[in-house]
């Protein structure tokens, strides 16, 4: 199960909405959000009303929601969803956000999540495995629609997908669904971008602007001293699943993000915002003589077990050369961090790009051993 769970969040973050729906114009106060293109939050004197754009059908909404101050009495427009915030008592479906309300300093607010066993946040596994602590809610494709009940969640956090068909029970039982679909968006920090939004649901919309505040310098940062150096190696990412490839797209996060370390990548001009498929015999042709290469795992790896699941590898520069760079995901929490820091992962890859900047030790990826 837990390679399953590896490949649909290496996918998801590969994934991303090539929509240029601009934002629509809303009466009030809207807030700025400079990179993030899936949303837009406006302040009103009784309400923050949030609206998320369908990254699936262009010009249509996802989802609307009207955040009301808890204590008070708003009646609110009914072509949306009303939210009252600060949210006390969340049930959060997925490691990124789990961890996101970690970092703005509101663990007391998670009182459920999905999928307990994928998520590396010790104060998360401290908790559920405390009594009265968080409740396990059990697989986020599966819920156990009874606890959530039991917990009197006054909100549920997942991530939307396209045509999934609703969410069952789920919508029957009163509980406000938040989408969180900010994986949808194209760039790192449009993505990272929507911490603005949780912020706001649970009362910390200060912390939520000053962890971007430096998430943005820092990026910027990173991207400016990487365009200064003197050496730029080619990456060759992930690896075969099945019969197939999947390659980042050239306008994808992850594709975006190499071209803010200023790296070679084979497509960084392709044109897709989400992820290729390409057979091997295509990887060879463009990628055979690659300088580096990354990819995800999970239990004990090494470059004799990657040679095992395909024999050949062997024909690829990088495995000849020794130049293969794994993250271990289920100790490292990097589906954890890379949505809301993807400055951190940026370090990553400006200093395997370019050998001569000697920024800060590598955070998720180390060389394979034989």
């Amino acid at each position: 199960m837990r390679p399953l769970i590896v490949f649909l969040l290496s996918v998801l973050t590969l994934l991303s909405c090539g929509n240029t729906h601009k934002q629509q114009v809303v009466k009030g106060s809207q807030s700025e959000l400079q990179y993030a293109h899936n949303i837009t939050i406006e302040h009103t004197k009784d309400y923050v009303t949030v609206r998320l754009l369908n990254p699936w059908k262009e010009g249509s909404i996802l989802h609307t929601y009207y955040l009301v101050k808890r204590g008070t009495q708003v009646n609110v427009p009914d072509d949306g969803t009303k939210v009252v915030v600060p949210l006390q008592r969340s049930v959060i479906f997925t490691t990124a956000h789990a961890n996101l309300v970690e970092m703005l300093k509101a663990p007391r607010a998670i009182a459920g999540v999905a999928d307990l066993r994928y998520m590396i946040i010790p104060d998360v596994q401290r908790r559920a495995h405390t009594k009265g602590g968080i409740v396990d809610c059990g697989d986020a494709m599966k819920p156990d629609i009874e606890r959530i009940i039991d917990l009197r969640a006054d909100a549920i956090l997942l991530s939307p997908f396209e045509n999934s068909g609703g969410y069952g029970r789920l919508e029957q039982i009163g509980v406000p669904i938040i989408e969180c679909a900010d994986y949808m968006e194209t760039s790192a920090l449009g993505r990272a971008e929507w911490m603005k939004f949780y912020g706001l649901l649970y009362g910390k919309e200060h912390e939520a602007d000053s962890l971007f505040t430096v998430v943005e310098q820092n990026y910027k940062s990173l991207s400016k001293q990487a365009s200064h150096s003197k050496i730029t190696r080619s990456v060759l990412p992930d690896r075969k699943v099945g019969a197939v490839w999947y390659l980042p797209g050239g306008e994808s996060s992850i594709g975006l993000l190499y071209k803010d370390a200023h790296g070679r990548y084979a497509y960084s001009n392709d044109k897709h915002s989400g992820s290729l498929t390409m057979p091997f015999e295509t990887i060879l042709d463009k990628f055979g003589q690659s300088d580096f290469w990354v990819l995800s795992y999970n239990g004990e790896f090494n470059l004799r077990r990657l040679l095992a699941e395909y024999q050949g590898y062997a024909k690829l520069k990088p495995y000849q050369t020794k130049e293969v760079y794994g993250c271990k995901v289920d100790s490292k929490p990097y589906f954890e961090e890379v949505s809301w820091r993807p400055d951190w992962l940026l370090s990553d890859l400006i200093q395997l790009f370019h050998p001569d900047l000697h920024i800060a030790p590598l955070r998720y990826y180390h060389k394979l051993e034989e």
